[in-house]
C-alpha cells in the first residue's frame, strides 16, 4: 500500500470514529461526567492518532529491491553495481565486512579488465577474431562475478537485521532463550543466509585470482592468435568456472 492510500485510510478512519462517537451515538462532552471523560479521551486519541500516524507514514521508508534496476538494464554498468554495494554498506550492520570486501573487489575487477584490454590492444585490433574471442571470455566471467554481486544484494535485502540482532542479544542474555528450539531454528536460517553471502564473496575472490593468472600468462606470450587462445591454461580455468556456474544455475 502506498503512502497516499495510508494517509487516506488513517484520516478517513479518524473522521469516521469521531462522527460515530459524537454524531451517531450523540456523545456530548457537557452532557455528564462520564460522557465528558469519554469525549475528552476520544478527542485526545484522535489528535495523537492524527499527528503520530501521519508523521509515521511520512517518515516511512519504502523497502525496494536494490537489484531491480540491474535486471531491467545493462549488466555492465559497473558504477551502478558499485553504488548499490556502497548504499547497502551504509545501511547494513551485519554484512559490513562483506560489503567492504565487495567494494574492493569491484574496483580490482575493473582494474583487471582495463589491464587485460590494454595487453590485447598491444597485439590486436578490436575487430580481429582473437580480440573478440578473448573479450567474449572476459565478458562471461565478468557476468558470473556481477551475478554473484546481485545474489549478495538480494540476500542481504531479505535479511531481517533488526530481528537477527535482537535474537543474538536475547540468546546471549538469557540461557533459556538460547535453548528454545524456535530460536535455534531461526538462528540456523540467519546463519545460512550469512554463510551464503560470505561464500559469494569468496567465489568472486577466486574469479579475480584467475584473472590475475590470465593477465600474467598473456604478458609472457610472444605470440597469441585465435587458434591458441583456448590453450592458455588460465583461459581453460575460466571457461571451466563459467561452465560450472551455468550447471549450478540449472
Amino acid at each position: 500500500m502506498n503512502k497516499t492510500m495510508k494517509f487516506l485510510f488513517l484520516n478517513v478512519g479518524i473522521i469516521v470514529v469521531n462522527i460515530l462517537v459524537f454524531g451517531v451515538f450523540h456523545l456530548s462532552i457537557g452532557k455528564n461526567t462520564f460522557s465528558a471523560i469519554i469525549g475528552v479521551l476520544v478527542i485526545i486519541a484522535s489528535v495523537i492518532a492524527f499527528i503520530g500516524g501521519n508523521i509515521s507514514i511520512l517518515l516511512q521508508k519504502k523497502k525496494t529491491s536494490i537489484t531491480k534496476n540491474f535486471k531491467d538494464n545493462d549488466m555492465g554498468m559497473d558504477r551502478e553495481y558499485l553504488g548499490a554495494v556502497e548504499e547497502t554498506n551504509r545501511k547494513t550492520r551485519v554484512f559490513r565486512k562483506e560489503m567492504n570486501k565487495t567494494t574492493q573487489q569491484l574496483e580490482r575487477l575493473n582494474a583487471r579488465n582495463t589491464a587485460l584490454n590494454a595487453i590485447l590492444l598491444q597485439h590486436f585490433k578490436p575487430s580481429e577474431m582473437t580480440y573478440l574471442k578473448f573479450k567474449a571470455v572476459i565478458d562471461s566471467v565478468n557476468g558470473v562475478f556481477k551475478d554473484n554481486v546481485l545474489k549478495m544484494l538480494e540476500r542481504i535485502n531479505m535479511f531481517d537485521e533488526d530481528d537477527y540482532i535482537s535474537l543474538v542479544y536475547k540468546m546471549k542474555k538469557n540461557p533459556s532463550e538460547a535453548k528454545a528450539q524456535n530460536n535455534i531454528d531461526k538462528m540456523k536460517i540467519y546463519l545460512e543466509h550469512m554463510t551464503y553471502v560470505k561464500t559469494l564473496v569468496e567465489d568472486n575472490e577466486v574469479i579475480i585470482m584467475k584473472m590475475d593468472k590470465l593477465m600474467l600468462e598473456l604478458s609472457k606470450l610472444s605470440e597469441l592468435n585465435a587458434d591458441n587462445i583456448e590453450n592458455v591454461s588460465a583461459i581453460e580455468d575460466i571457461n571451466e568456472l563459467i561452465s560450472q556456474t551455468k550447471y549450478y544455475k540449472q
